[in-house]
């Protein structure tokens, strides 16, 4: 397959690609999970599809975290509990990605597009689910990086509060690993007037040749926002204790934008047969800041 041609597929993704069959559902333990699947540590499988030089059009974890290597965190327990917090946070994507309690397709389900959302108690975290299939040409590890970008959007879900088309910009604000990293992403949606941000630690991991997480989690981090109220993540409790500073700009400093905190979301990338499946998770509390 010529390099063009790669490029104008690639193309036709990045314009038009939106999830379907979404649903929503409610936040059930991950604890009745596949053990097969949930004890698959994410570093066991070798990450064959990353090569330490991009030869198309969107740069690979290595190259992404040289450019931003200068962002390095020097504390060695910071980043042994960000590794371990998102090993966690890998571990319940599966989980919600690959089961099906709790959600129900609404009634105005047509077979290609559903929304839905169930919710057993005030406490119970709505969580949307969104699947893609999308026709193989052989660009699965190309995909990948497409979505792993951390500095663009690049990959649109339309019921999505924080992946959706509009004005949102993101900026690496902290590197671990190639495949861990710190963002701040800000984004409006529709007409509202007040911009929302939040920070979130992000991690590629590698199930198997054909089968990638990407996932994003928000933790307690002082960026200096005036609001004294401490964020609770209900779905992953470890995010609880993971604690760090980071230097946010005056507008946040303020209390200008309105602060929200990403509970779980992220994408299953799984190359099957002649298609590439996506299936993206994502629960938001854009309510309990000041």
């Amino acid at each position: 397959m010529s390099k063009f041609y790669i490029q104008i597929v690639l193309f036709l993704l990045s314009i038009s690609v939106c999830l379907n069959n979404t649903t929503l559902a409610a936040d059930p333990s991950p604890k009745e999970a596949s053990p097969k699947v949930l004890n698959k540590s994410p570093n066991e499988v070798p990450n064959k599809a990353t090569k330490s030089k991009s030869e198309n059009s969107y740069p690979t974890p290595e190259e992404i975290f040289e450019k931003y290597k200068k962002l390095l965190c020097t504390n060695p327990e910071e980043t042994k509990q960000a590794v371990e917090l998102m090993n966690e946070a890998v571990t319940h994507l599966v989980y919600h990605a690959m089961n099906k309690d709790g959600s129900e397709p609404s009634k105005s389900d047509t077979g290609s597009s559903s929304l839905s959302h169930k919710k057993k108690d005030e406490n119970t975290p709505k969580i949307l689910k969104a699947n893609r299939r999308i026709y193989n040409f052989g660009l699965y590890n190309e995909i990948v990086n497409m979505i792993w970008n951390p500095e663009n959007i690049n990959f649109f879900i339309n019921e999505s509060a924080i992946c959706r088309k509009g004005k949102t910009t993101r900026k690496i604000v902290r590197v671990y690993d190639p495949n861990l990293i710190m963002i701040q992403q800000r984004y409006k949606k529709g007409s509202e007037s007040n911009q929302k941000y939040f920070y979130a630690l992000v991690k590629k991991a590698q199930l198997s040749e054909d089968k990638t997480i990407i996932v994003m989690v928000s933790a307690n981090i002082n960026d200096q926002y005036p609001s004294n109220k401490e964020y609770k993540n209900p779905i992953i409790k470890n995010a609880n204790l993971f604690k760090t500073n980071i230097e946010s700009e005056e507008d946040i400093k303020q209390g200008k934008l309105k602060e929200v905190f990403v509970n779980i979301a992220g994408y299953l990338i799984e190359n099957i047969k002649n298609h590439i499946h996506i299936t993206y998770i994502e629960s938001i509390n854009e309510n309990d800041s000041t």
